[in-house]
């Protein structure tokens, strides 16, 4: 049975294993560039509470430390002190990101949290710490009610306090394509129970809970020219990761909505079908005016 949009619920293997092969996919830039260069620019570093005291990081669905790793350095180019809490269900990935940070001689001074957990186990068992950085990159898509996490993670925030979320912008590009395939192909009654959420779905949550924000965007390429071979692997988990549905390739009239559709919206370059992935950087501050 087509379930759109529930690619890692429906198979986690399958999830990971189109997650490398989209990051091989990237034209121009490594994903890890990318993430640096971007998230360079857009992380709001926040000062400490009080002269003498940590900088208190909060990051929900950390994986193997990629994004964090970009934020953390960013950070301490201004603070001698930071204290980080990690919290990843996968055991897996967070023995991943504990040996990057053995490697990582610029992260020694950053004392770390580990919690293997999910995001809903993390909230319901909150501790009361308040944190200075909040942020949830590439995350919300997989946690089960956006809403809820955003809540939590703003009241979990100090006053001056930044919360940061990164993913797709609904512009154009994959989160654009994402609203157009639950209008293709609607599955049960609510696309936020699935993966295809995207940046509106953030901002329209902040907006009902009174907080302000500021977003940026960046877009980068990925070529799908392995999508329209026939017998290609690395093609159909390519196009499951697009999708987040697991074996597109199996639905005949899915993989044909929207194999069309990228080829409308790609550029030809060389060899390359090149389709565009735009991200969305939203941004706020809790203060006494925005609480």
């Amino acid at each position: 049975m087509l379930r759109v949009g529930r690619l890692i619920k429906d198979s986690p293997v399958r999830w990971a294993a189109a997650y490398k092969v989209t990051k091989g996919a990237f034209v121009g830039t490594t994903r890890q560039r990318f993430n640096e260069e971007f998230l360079g620019k857009t992380i709001p570093i926040p000062t400490p509470r009080r002269e003498g005291t940590n900088i208190r990081v909060l990051s929900i669905g950390s994986g193997s430390g990629e994004a964090d790793s970009v934020i953390l350095r960013k950070i301490m180019q201004s603070q001698t002190s930071v204290y980080s809490r990690v919290v990843e269900p996968s055991g897996e990935m967070l023995q991943d990101f504990k040996a990057m940070v053995q490697q990582d001689t610029s992260l020694g001074a950053v004392k770390f949290n580990w919690r293997q957990q999910t995001a809903e186990e993390y909230f319901s068992d909150y501790d009361g710490t308040k944190f200075d950085l909040a942020h949830a990159v590439r995350v919300l898509y997989h946690v089960e009610d956006h809403h809820a996490a955003l809540r939590n993670m703003w009241e979990q925030l100090a006053d001056g306090g930044y919360l940061f979320v990164l993913l797709l912008s609904d512009k154009r590009g994959v989160g654009k394509l994402h609203h157009e395939m639950w209008k293709w192909f609607p599955h049960e009654n609510d696309r936020l129970q699935t993966s295809l959420r995207t940046s509106s779905d953030v901002t329209r949550s902040l907006e009902s809970m009174g907080i302000s924000y500021v977003i940026a965007e960046d877009e980068h390429d990925v070529n799908l020219a392995e999508c329209y071979k026939e017998d290609s692997e690395t093609g159909r988990l390519l196009l499951d990761f697009l999708t987040q549905t697991s074996n597109v390739y199996e639905y005949p009239k899915m993989r044909s909505a929207v194999l069309e559709y990228c080829l409308r919206n790609s550029s030809l370059v060389d060899d390359k079908i090149v389709f565009k992935v735009r991200t969305a950087a939203i941004i706020a501050r809790k203060n006494e005016k925005n609480m």
